[in-house]
């Protein structure tokens, strides 16, 4: 169920969304919400441009916002000062968002609260000095990844190992600093290798398996928990969720050969929620289920919503 609001009237939850493959993950959210008496606006790509009037004017009312496109920047965040003076609680804050997408920024956040990272190096971004001198590598090992200070999405990437390969790449980010971050081998938990993604919903943490050569995502089991001793993966989750202060979001914790568990992939919002069961290295359905169930479970704890 879709609740439209009345000029009087304001929803618990505005979805604002565009990427077509958000759909299936728009759906299952709505039908949480509707199952818990939440009320919700979605509000699409057809219908971005009008979204700031209508929020200004009233037209628009809500409690709480969740905001599933202004990553993209220019028309698809227009929309974002209109959210703010309008939409009193965000799932995910502006500007605590802002603050995560810079990795050199969460990665000396986690080193100082006591959290394994791969060691990095920091690069000046090709406008600021286009004619870079030939880096020590050493300190990264011999392999490691190549990506723009503010990336995003990125999730892991292949390899590399030479320095021609980082002069390439920082050119496709011409005005951004670049890092170079050592790689992380896993170790193998029995025919797995142990690379995961952990999904944060409002408190509740959603331990996947997630090949790191494959992609694929398997939920962790309960057993596999138990002969693992994966509840670890929990507990750094949830810390990092309290060092970002994000209420949706993922990250990436591997476990090396050394039996340090690293993590790679700091903290990514907005998460691909695509289904696995229409994408091979999708999220397992079951686990954005439970996703959508949680958010709109947080919806209704601080709207009071009724049903």
């Amino acid at each position: 169920m879709t609740f439209t609001p009345t000029r009087r009237d304001a929803c618990d939850l505005l979805i604002v969304w565009a990427w077509e493959y958000d759909a299936d993950f728009v759906a299952l959210l709505t039908d949480a919400c509707a199952a818990r008496g939440v009320s919700t606006h979605v509000c699409g790509a057809d219908s971005l441009a009008q979204l700031p009037a209508q929020l200004d004017s009233g037209e628009i009312r809500a409690h709480v916002g969740l905001d599933r496109v202004w990553d993209w920047g220019e028309e698809y965040e227009r929309h974002v000062e209109a959210m703010q003076r309008n939409v009193p609680l965000m799932v995910n804050d502006y500007a605590r968002v802002r603050r995560i997408w810079n990795k050199m920024t969460m990665h000396t956040m986690l080193i100082a609260h006591g959290l394994y990272v791969p060691h990095l190096i920091l690069l000046p971004s090709y406008e600021e000095q286009p004619v870079l001198p030939r880096v020590d590598l050493s300190p990264l090992g011999g392999r490691f990844s190549v990506k723009s200070v503010h990336s995003g999405g990125s999730g892991v990437l292949n390899p590399v190992t030479r320095w021609e390969d980082v002069l390439a790449q920082r050119r496709e980010w011409p005005n951004e600093q670049t890092i170079l971050q050592a790689w992380v081998e896993p170790k193998k938990l029995g025919n797995r290798r142990a690379w995961f993604r952990v999904f944060y919903a409002c408190g509740s943490t959603f331990p996947c398996w997630a090949d790191d050569r494959t992609h694929i995502h398997e939920p962790v089991s309960p057993e596999d928990e138990n002969r693992y001793q994966l509840g670890i993966l929990r507990g750094l989750t949830q810390q990092i969720a309290g060092l970002c202060g994000l209420n949706l979001f993922s990250t990436e914790i591997a476990l090396d050969q050394r039996n340090l568990w690293q993590v790679c992939d700091y903290v990514n919002e907005p998460c691909d929620f695509r289904l696995k069961s229409t994408v091979a290295n999708g999220v397992p359905d079951e686990v954005v289920a439970a996703i959508c169930d949680r958010i709109a479970g947080w919806v209704k704890r601080r709207t009071g919503a009724s049903g």
